[in-house]
């Protein structure tokens, strides 16, 4: 008798929720969207994600977590045949839910409810829209059931400009909290100190104001290793050389492992122009690393309410390499309570499982 009334609450929230997405690059949106697709399945869920580009940086990650992932071919010489594979697909799925990452998924899943009538959650993973994709997002505003924004600043900057018709709600991005490992303390009398930034080399990242900074600060014993994709770009060696900081700044690449580098480091910097909720600034502050960021929308949430470090001046070299100097000169305990001021605040609002359940219990919500 038991066994029969536990498969009929698995029955009751068994959902069949479909994911779009632009691509499936390694950023800080898709590597949510792959969290929450992994608990939604995990949770007796039908699951089928849809990338609208052919672009697949997981390196078969997807497959070996058992996520079936239907990729698109390139618009340009397969506009129709890819109209007819999402129409087809949605049609034979039918899913009771879609869940739409970022503007460009946000509109072709609102103009596909128009056929078939899902419910649709739309997720806004930024606060800035694309010129490119203002007028079609706004047009299609009124289509959404929901929209979840993963920051405060996102969900306030759409709503006041009446880029939406719909009220949002916000569920933070879950990170994961590792366990914290001791470390010697530093002495900057002697030590190098160890910077880290993770980002990939795209224009939003704004790596020449973060190289600029560097070159300021040459006079301190420092480095600065650098984790993001470079796709193919060789810009960032040849400005290194051109400022003759080629002694502080240790481009990485993408890494896999990167607590690995996260807890052989001292403190987090990053320059971005804009962000949504920087998933490279969720991480470090669950390492417990002190932060220094550009004041933009996302970051300044994140520092004034965690208060684990310093935001600096958008595109100001000298305001970014005045705290990071405050940083390295800093006692190790003072560095260190910074820290832990971070990583307190991401283990009370962005951890893991219990974002994953937010997202869960929204999706039987809405399909009920």
């Amino acid at each position: 008798m038991f066994f029969n009334l536990q498969n009929l609450v698995i029955m009751k929230r068994f959902q069949r929720v479909l994911i779009i997405t632009p691509s499936m690059c390694k950023g800080g949106a898709e590597t949510q969207l792959v969290k929450v697709a992994l608990h939604l399945q995990s949770n007796f869920n039908k699951v089928l994600i849809v990338s609208l580009k052919p672009i697949d940086q997981f390196n078969g990650d997807l497959q070996k977590f058992g996520l079936n992932v239907l990729f698109l071919n390139n618009w340009s010489s397969h506009s129709f045949s890819n109209l007819r594979t999402i129409y087809t697909t949605i049609k034979t799925f039918k899913p009771n839910v879609v869940i739409a990452f970022m503007f460009i998924a946000i509109i072709f899943a609102r103009l596909f409810k128009l056929i078939f009538r899902f419910k649709l959650i739309s997720t806004i993973r930024n606060s800035v829209i694309k010129k490119k994709w203002f007028i079609p997002f706004k047009v299609t505003s009124s289509i959404d059931d929901i929209i979840v924004y993963n920051s405060f600043a996102s969900k306030s900057n759409f709503e006041k400009r009446n880029l939406v018709k719909r009220n949002g709600i916000v569920i933070n991005n879950g990170i994961y909290l590792p366990p914290l490992k001791n470390t010697k303390g530093y002495d900057k009398s002697k030590d190098q100190f160890v910077w880290i930034c993770m980002a990939h080399f795209s224009y939003n990242k704004d790596y020449h104001t973060l190289f600029k900074a560097i070159k300021l600060i040459k006079n301190k014993n420092f480095r600065v290793d650098i984790i993001g994709e470079l796709n193919n770009e060789v810009w960032p060696f040849e400005l290194v050389e051109e400022l003759g900081i080629k002694d502080y700044v240790n481009i990485l690449g993408y890494k896999k492992n990167i607590g690995t580098y996260l807890n052989q480091s001292d403190a987090f910097v990053m320059s971005s122009h804009y962000e949504g909720m920087a998933n490279a600034i969720l991480e470090a502050m669950a390492h417990a690393k002190p932060i220094v960021v550009t004041d933009i929308d996302g970051n300044n949430e994140l520092l004034r309410d965690g208060q684990c470090g310093f935001l600096c001046k958008k595109q100001n070299e000298h305001d970014m390499a005045d705290n990071m100097i405050k940083v390295m000169e800093m006692e190790t305990a003072e560095r260190n309570k910074l820290g832990q001021k971070g990583r307190r605040y991401i283990e009370s609002h962005f951890k893991e499982d219990k974002v994953m359940n937010n997202w869960m219990n929204l999706v039987n919500e809405i399909a009920e």
